[in-house]
């Protein structure tokens, strides 16, 4: 029995590693759909990563942005993709909110994909317009209670981490702040500059040559620790603030029933090269910390929000636009 199993083995490496090889779509196009506008996260991430995955594919790269809906079409598009390989989702957060916001979605986001690859994580900060006269959350919180409903946070819409993140903050703090959302980031965060609106929460890396500039104040950050980009600013947990989500996070998605030599492939690439002192460097310099994830390791994530986030979207009453 051991001589067979000796002589079989290599035979079967070899044609596993063969399928792996035929079913990634070599020399062919792979399209990285990302659900986000422009500059967000997941989006630097798919087009700092593409690159480096075309080469180590032999295959073409386009990354696309299909925005729409909180994300809903981009992921949407996925998972009605054929499962070979050839359509790969870069995605926020948004993947772990958006089903307890919408009662027709098509797609579960458990059920109808692959996990492949958590990719990096961006811390979130608090930050006000100039005028507002807080130096801090505690200030902030005060000033909110002393007049309910007066104050207004903006968010890129609907069911986006920002405006959940800032409901769950609410919840936390028993404060009444106005939301206003937006069709995307850029208006969020230039009204809020304007002084249309007082308060956003928003990923550190996207608000911070507003803040350098001094054309928003931060009040905190995330994370365990103070923030290497803004050591200035004290995180939520030092600001009496316990309890609220830390992270936004990317993760790499395949459509259901992609073969898994084809998931195991793209998976090693991935965490080949979020392994590298190179691409932490790149990512870092954009906001985001490399958090190279397994499959395994991306699906707790994902079911652990799921929970996380349908307890604030239930409790704030929150509705999709």
């Amino acid at each position: 029995m051991r001589r067979v199993f000796k002589a079989i083995l290599p035979a079967v490496l070899c044609a596993a590693a063969g399928l792996a090889q035929a079913q990634m779509p070599g020399g062919k196009t792979i399209t990285i759909i990302v659900p986000t506008t422009p500059g967000t996260g997941s989006d630097i991430a798919a087009r700092l990563l593409a690159p480096r995955l075309s080469k180590a594919l032999d295959a073409s790269i386009v990354v696309e942005n299909r925005t729409g809906a909180s994300g809903t079409i981009g992921i949407g598009a996925v998972a009605k993709a054929a499962p070979d390989g050839a359509t790969v989702l870069f995605v926020p957060n948004t993947m772990a909110m958006i089903s307890s916001l919408y009662t027709n979605l098509t797609w579960d986001p458990v059920e109808d994909f692959e996990p492949v690859a958590q990719v990096g994580k961006m811390l979130v900060s608090t930050v006000v317009n100039p005028s507002v006269p807080a130096r801090n959350l505690a200030e902030l919180i005060a000033l909110a209670k002393k007049e309910p409903g007066k104050l207004a946070y903006s968010s890129p819409g609907a069911g986006t981490p920002h405006h959940l993140r800032t409901e769950q903050f609410k919840q936390i703090t028993g404060t009444d702040i106005l939301h206003v959302p937006y069709k995307g980031s850029a208006g969020a965060v230039t009204d809020l500059a304007g002084g249309q609106v007082q308060i956003g929460m928003f990923p550190l890396h996207s608000i911070l040559p507003m803040v350098h500039s001094g054309k928003l104040r931060i009040l905190a950050t995330s994370g365990d620790t103070r923030s290497p980009w803004t050591p200035e600013a004290p995180t939520f947990r030092e600001s009496g603030i316990n309890g609220l989500n830390d992270y936004d996070w990317v993760g790499v998605f395949l459509p259901k029933g992609t073969p898994q030599p084809v998931v195991d492939r793209l998976s090693k690439e991935l965490l080949a090269q979020l392994s590298t002192p190179e691409v932490q460097k790149e990512l870092a310099d954009r906001g985001i910390i490399a958090t190279p994830g397994t499959p395994a390791q991306l699906a707790a994530l994902l079911k652990k929000e799921l929970v996380e986030w349908k307890q604030v979207i239930t409790a704030a009453k929150v509705v999709a636009d």
